[in-house]
């Protein structure tokens, strides 16, 4: 993978991502820090209705009574932490994901595959949100909870603290001392993933070639060649996870074993350091009680590890990504709402290889709020200058400047304009869902606004009428209308219209005309039209047309626009595309 890297730390990148979920976090660290007192409780209270219940003394349900309250409440508090882990791990990974489908829609990516997309898209915006609602919280849980146990134990008999306090680092140290290779497994691992990901995919698109070529067994055993290699390397980062939390349970319990062993001898009288009389057999239940409860919440942040190590390699991919200058939360602001733009073009040609050139040598200048008109026989070059205007295609020549400043490529264009050609593109779902992707916050009432203005008012099943990518479910000339809706209702400042009232009867033509005719003042429009009526909205106009020989191409201005030869075709209605 080949990513532009931008100045980007991965570990404060990593760690500013838990602003996307503060109330969550913050909700979940008070329900896991109540878990080490209500533990403390609950060893007193079982260690109470035991000396109690070895006595013989009758006074059994108020222990009793107690001690179910507080496993109650216990409970209560583990589930209230396993949904707040669930949200904020949700809520992050959801603000990562959409970051990164907006880099990835704007070209952020690079060269990535399709692959190394989708697990960056997944695997790896999954992975920040547990370390956040995992690991992250786990270790400020664990820190404030060892410091409580151990002046609880402190309090009663400094020999099982101090048995606490020697024993306790043995378990952060090991972590740190497998932590280098776990980190090193775990990077593989997901770079096996990345590579994976795309292979399968690519094979998958090219499958109809693949068979033309009869080389579907032997990329069959390619594909079980790298799923082997993935499997290798992610059972390899399990084995440093379970050897991790084997040692770990290890220490854990040999430090039981050693509080059980001094309460056992202090008992019978064996020994004589520590508390002496004192420690009788509650006191001593209660601190052997304690032992496992006290290295309960080390063991889950081992158990975490693996979390971390995933999150720090998604951040070391994703921080670069996000970093992009064009992303939202990074990069400049777009520009204000329904503000026209000024459009300039200098000396702006274009031709496709060695050939003629469609266009050269255009100059023009749209003022905010105008509208210029592209015109010209079929096949001349208008389609392709709106694309050069919206930065689809490079020009061979030239400059285009919006509001001064060199125009942005398309993908990184930021709401600075809108695009509706002729033949448009739609995402799987609904009329209404193909027009929030430009307007997240509009009602339905905005939506069927623009649709009414556009034409579309009477479909069959509204703002619910389901659509395909190619605009499957509407009529042709629908579907280019519902592309004019989605244009209307960005913010953007500047619209580009691919022959919108192509195919329309004269009612919905001069529907159309009166729509754009409102937007004029409020937005800057660039229209490619044959149409007569629509052309009598431009403020200028540019003619693009044949001199005659069938190869040569000229270019006629009729508001400030350089010739680039002597003849010019006059201007024609007709013709349904360019």
């Amino acid at each position: 993978m080949s990513i532009d890297p931008h100045q980007a730390d991965p570990a404060a990148w990593l760690a500013e991502q838990r602003r996307h979920a503060p109330s969550m976090l913050k909700r979940l660290l008070l329900t896991a820090l109540a878990d080490a007192p209500l533990a403390i409780l609950q060893a007193a209270l079982l260690a109470w209705l035991a000396a109690n219940l070895l006595a013989g003394q009758g006074r059994l349900w108020t222990p009793a009574l107690l001690l179910l309250l507080t496993l109650a409440v216990r409970a209560l508090a583990g589930a209230a932490r396993a949904r707040f882990s669930s949200g904020a791990a949700a809520d992050i990974s959801l603000a990562v994901r959409e970051r990164v489908a907006a880099a990835l829609l704007r070209g952020a990516g690079g060269t990535m595959t399709p692959g190394e997309a989708s697990t960056a898209l997944l695997e790896q915006a999954e992975a920040v949100g547990r370390y956040h609602a995992g690991f992250a919280v786990q270790r400020r849980v664990a820190s404030l909870a060892t410091v409580l146990f151990l002046v609880a134990a402190f309090a009663v008999d400094w020999v099982v603290g101090l048995i606490f306090l020697c024993t306790a680092p043995l378990i952060p140290v090991f972590m740190m001392l497998v932590g280098t290779g776990a980190q090193r497994a775990a990077d593989r691992q997901l770079e096996s993933l990345r590579f994976l990901g795309g292979y399968f995919l690519d094979r998958l698109r090219g499958v109809l070639t693949l068979r033309a070529f009869a080389r579907e067994q032997a990329e069959r055993d390619g594909v079980d060649i790298a799923n082997g290699e993935y499997r290798r390397r992610t059972m390899k980062v399990l084995r440093i996870a379970f050897l991790t939390s084997a040692v770990l349970e290890l220490f854990a319990a040999l430090s039981v074993a050693l509080v059980a062993l001094y309460v056992g001898l202090h008992l019978l009288d064996l020994v004589a350091f520590g508390p002496g009389p004192k420690l009788d057999f509650g006191t001593g239940l209660w601190l052997l009680l304690l032992a496992p409860e006290f290295y309960q919440p080390l063991r889950q942040l081992a158990a975490g590890y693996h979390d971390r190590a995933a999150a720090q390699s998604a951040a070391q991919v994703l921080a670069p990504l996000l970093a992009d200058p064009a992303d939202p939360d990074t990069g400049p602001a777009a520009p204000t709402a329904n503000r026209p733009s000024a459009l300039t073009l200098e000396g702006v040609g274009f031709g496709h290889g060695d050939g003629e050139p469609l266009f050269e040598n255009l100059d023009t200048s749209v003022a905010a709020g105008q509208c210029l008109v592209l015109r010209g026989d079929s096949g001349t070059g208008k389609s392709t200058l709106l694309k050069v205007i919206a930065g689809l295609l490079p020009a061979n020549g030239g400059r285009v400047l919006h509001d001064g400043q060199p125009a942005p490529q398309l993908a990184r264009a930021d709401g600075r304009l809108a695009w509706a050609g002729q033949h448009p593109w739609f995402v799987h779902g609904t009329v209404a869902d193909n027009l929030r992707l430009v307007a997240p916050d509009a009602d339905d009432a905005d939506l069927e606004r623009v649709l009414e203005d556009c034409g579309l008012g009477a479909l069959p099943a509204g703002l619910a009428t389901p659509l395909d990518e190619n605009g499957g479910g509407l009529a042709g000339g629908q579907g280019r209308r519902l592309a004019l809706a989605r244009a209307l209702l960005s913010p953007a400042p500047l619209l580009l219209l691919d022959e919108p009232t192509a195919e329309l009867n004269e009612d919905l033509e001069a529907r159309i005309v009166a729509t754009l005719a409102a937007r004029k003042g409020h937005r800057t429009l660039v229209i490619a039209t044959h149409s007569p009526a629509l052309a009598a909205l431009g403020d200028q106009s540019v003619w693009l047309g044949t001199s005659g020989a069938p190869a040569a191409s000229t270019i006629a201005a009729e508001a400030g626009c350089r010739p680039t030869a002597p003849t010019a075709t006059p201007p024609q209605a007709g013709g349904s595309g360019s």
